[in-house]
């Protein structure tokens, strides 16, 4: 069974990475300060879009074991998903390490991370919160001493260890599956991640590309404030948002698509060569045609 506002909140989630790939990563020589993630010691608003994947994959893992009768078989089912997401990952990143040097991007953590998270699951929310917390205060002292963050920082994400910290994410987003027509108590958890997050900053460093434990509980709190908006406005209100919830329905196919067009830029000679405005201009062009190619597709289906 599909949900219209998981949908939409994957698309909003697919709509930022196409921003973060065109306006940061791909043309321009000098991104927008607040986009540019994964600085250290810098809270931007582009480290909240791998949270934002991996809290709706926890979200829609709670939505599918329990949609299913046999627990079980729904958990391997999730696994299985988990397994093709991360080798995908791993697949589409042979061709990126020509242009890159390493590999380790979204798919791989998210489906890494997805695995560790489904480890957790069976455990009642308090000893999950726990292990969270333990977890994440244990991984951010570690990564706090040179020999070990960086090589750790060196991949994208904090690569396979990065995905420990990461799963954490994943499991606020189950948690949140459960009390999802809970509003009010969500958006009181997600202010107080938030808050812990920003307090917890000024005695762990804040870093996204090694998920620290304060980037994982502001970007919680983030995606759980957003799951909030995203439910009222869709299932409570009834607006349609029929564009992101094409973008949420073909985020793999968005993702393979991202290839073509680092591969014809570094080609060109336009990667990380253009203004902010020439980059705005060819980002938007290419959101509009992704989002035309998928009009045409749900059409024709």
């Amino acid at each position: 069974m599909r949900y219209k506002w998981v949908d939409v909140y994957r698309g909003i989630a697919v709509l930022l990475m196409l921003i973060l790939h065109f306006f940061v990563n791909i043309f321009p020589s000098q991104p927008i300060w607040f986009l540019d993630y994964s600085k250290r010691g810098v809270i931007a608003f582009g480290d909240m879009d791998i949270a934002m994947f991996l809290f709706i994959s926890g979200v829609s893992t709670y939505l599918s074991i329990a949609g299913r009768k046999n627990r079980n078989d729904a958990v391997k089912h999730a696994f299985s998903r988990y397994s093709k997401i991360f080798l995908l990952g791993l697949l589409l990143d042979v061709i990126l390490i020509i242009i890159t040097g390493y590999v380790w991007w979204v798919l791989e953590a998210i489906g890494l991370s997805g695995i560790i998270a489904l480890c957790f699951i069976c455990f009642p929310n308090r000893m999950k919160l726990l292990a969270i917390l333990i977890i994440g205060v244990c991984y951010s002292y570690l990564v706090s001493f040179p020999s070990i963050s960086l090589p750790v920082s060196s991949l994208p994400n904090g690569g396979p260890i990065g995905s420990l910290s990461l799963s954490a994410v994943v499991l606020f987003g189950y948690m949140s599956g459960e009390v999802m027509k809970k509003l009010s108590s969500l958006a009181k958890s997600g202010v107080v991640l938030m808050l812990l997050g920003f307090l917890l900053a000024n005695f762990i460093i804040y870093d996204r590309n090694v998920a620290t434990l304060p980037f994982i509980l502001l970007s919680s709190g983030f995606c759980m404030l957003l799951m909030v908006f995203v439910y009222w406005l869709v299932e409570l209100k009834g607006i349609s948002l029929n564009l992101l919830q094409d973008f949420g329905k073909s985020a793999l196919l968005i993702f393979v698509l991202n290839y073509p067009v680092l591969i014809l830029a570094v080609t060109f000679g336009v990667y990380q060569a253009m203004s902010i405005a020439e980059a705005a201009f060819v980002s938007i062009l290419l959101i509009m045609l992704f989002a035309a190619v998928l009009k045409c597709r749900f059409i024709l289906l």
